[in-house]
């Protein structure tokens, strides 16, 4: 019901701020020209300040290719893109600013490894498209695109990365809804520290990271849909965050949460690989296979320290991916109060499920509930003495091929149907320093001489009403 009550809230609020009749500025009488060539950025910058200085309105984008540098959105102004406008990054480095926090916001820095070339401190990081910097009361709508341009940047991450598409930056009351953005130089949208937002109807494709939210509250993704070459939405330090019915089609993971969160509902969305477009990174190899369609480790890149409370994921559809769920806890972390269910994964192609805990953390009030999950396997009968270590960053081969838990309280498996194609010849699932695990009607094939279950440190699991 708490969440029920601010998420309606949150809709009312960001409704309210745009509904009301509102002066149209078009950025034509700016001297704003959509030929595909002309550098527009005075011109739409120009609309944008006058619009807000006049107390607020739309700044309309008609029909044409506007090519721009950095766009500085403000409050109480909603940035309109009508049919077949398209708003372009320019190609060149130098036309784009960089977002520069009014505050210490290194602690969302935890999650990048000790690289600080992605630090909220770095400004040639921090370069973007259309930029939201402490400002309230905005948006971005209409059925144009934003066209990042894949700027090339030889002095960015990785040598390469160019400009961000989207910041907001320390802002709230804000939606971003039905447009397409395509092609992005990084991030499709990158935000630190944003309250109330909603994100609907979009399209991203292309690029890196399609939504990456550092410190967001009362946040809504839904209706979206991805088909990017890094992870689909990313991030951490969220409470309250709702991800709802969105399509997720990525060359990397799905959901990749790398900071702790408060409150996480994934409901209703469909995970689909191989990736449309290839993993940006991975350069010649051009990799599309989809790794995670939800991988929750706060600390994967790095320490973040605080407590994963109050996940609730259900009815998801998850095919053709490496793997379909990964929880890792990491040095610092907790997780309580986690219930995943109504899922349903085909042609899970390489990596058993895990809810893992390393380095002191642990799990309770753990609960997986009507699932369904199809797995390739792996004939390979050496797996099963495969060593069992803390995952780097992503999924990793172990030696189950259904279920790895390690270092949880107490947890419950109900209703739960996993096969496996292959003759595989490890366990199908393994506990690990487990107190309290819990069968209710958990189906699975047996293979003769292998035993499906393998205790390590870990109370045997009590079974439930057998037979079912």
């Amino acid at each position: 019901m708490k969440q029920i009550a601010v998420n309606t809230l949150l809709l009312l609020a960001c409704a309210g701020a745009m509904a009301a009749p509102r002066t149209v500025y078009d950025v034509r009488d700016y001297g704003a020209v959509g030929d595909g060539s002309t550098i527009n950025t005075r011109a739409i910058n120009a609309a944008i300040s006058d619009c807000a200085a006049k107390g607020g309105g739309v700044v309309s984008i008609p029909e044409g290719v506007f090519v721009s540098g950095t766009v500085q959105l403000c409050s109480n102004v909603t940035l309109r893109l009508m049919p077949q406008a398209v708003l372009k990054g320019s190609a060149s480095p130098s036309d784009y600013i960089s977002y520069i926090p009014s505050k210490d916001l290194s602690r969302y820095d935890s999650g990048e490894g000790g690289d600080n070339a992605n630090s909220s401190k770095d400004a040639n990081w921090n370069k973007t498209f259309i930029l939201a910097s402490g400002i309230s009361d905005f948006a971005i709508e209409g059925e144009g695109t934003i066209d990042g341009s894949h700027v090339f940047d030889p002095n960015g991450e990785e040598h390469m990365r160019g400009p961000h598409t989207i910041i907001v930056g320390e802002s709230h009351n804000m939606s971003l809804s039905d447009v397409n953005i395509e092609c992005a130089s990084n991030y499709a949208v990158m935000c630190y520290e944003i309250e109330n937002a909603v994100f609907s109807n979009l399209d991203i494709s292309q690029g890196w990271d399609g939504i990456h939210i550092r410190g967001g509250k009362h946040v809504q993704i839904r209706n979206c849909a991805f088909r990017t070459g890094d992870d689909a939405i990313a991030g951490g330090f969220w409470e309250d965050m709702v991800i709802s019915d969105c399509d997720i089609n990525t060359s990397c993971n799905g959901i990749r949460m790398i900071m702790p969160c408060d409150g996480l509902t994934v409901a209703g969305c469909r995970f689909h690989g191989p990736g449309e477009y290839p993993h940006r990174t991975s350069g010649a190899a051009r990799r599309t296979n989809m790794l995670s369609a939800i991988l929750l480790q706060p600390g994967g890149w790095g320490k973040a320290p605080g407590d994963v409370r109050d996940v609730n994921i259900h009815d998801i559809e998850i095919d053709n991916v490496n793997n379909p769920l990964m929880f890792i806890l990491n040095e610092g972390n907790n997780g309580y109060d986690i219930c995943a269910e109504r899922i349903k994964a085909t042609r899970v192609n390489r990596y058993a499920s895990s809810i893992e805990s390393w380095k002191g953390g642990e799990y309770r009030n753990v609960r997986f509930k009507d699932i369904d999950i199809e797995y390739v396997g792996n004939s390979d009968a050496g797996l099963a003495s495969l060593a069992i270590t803390q995952p780097d960053v992503d999924a990793r081969e172990l030696p189950c091929w259904g279920w790895y838990v390690n270092n949880v309280l107490d947890i419950t498996f109900e209703n739960i149907n996993l096969t496996c194609k292959s003759n595989d010849y490890r366990p199908v699932f393994i506990f690990d320093n487990v107190a309290s695990s819990t069968f209710i009607n958990v189906k699975y094939p047996e293979k003769a001489g292998v035993s499906p279950l393998r205790y390590i440190r870990s109370a045997k699991v009590t079974v439930k009403n057998p037979g079912l």
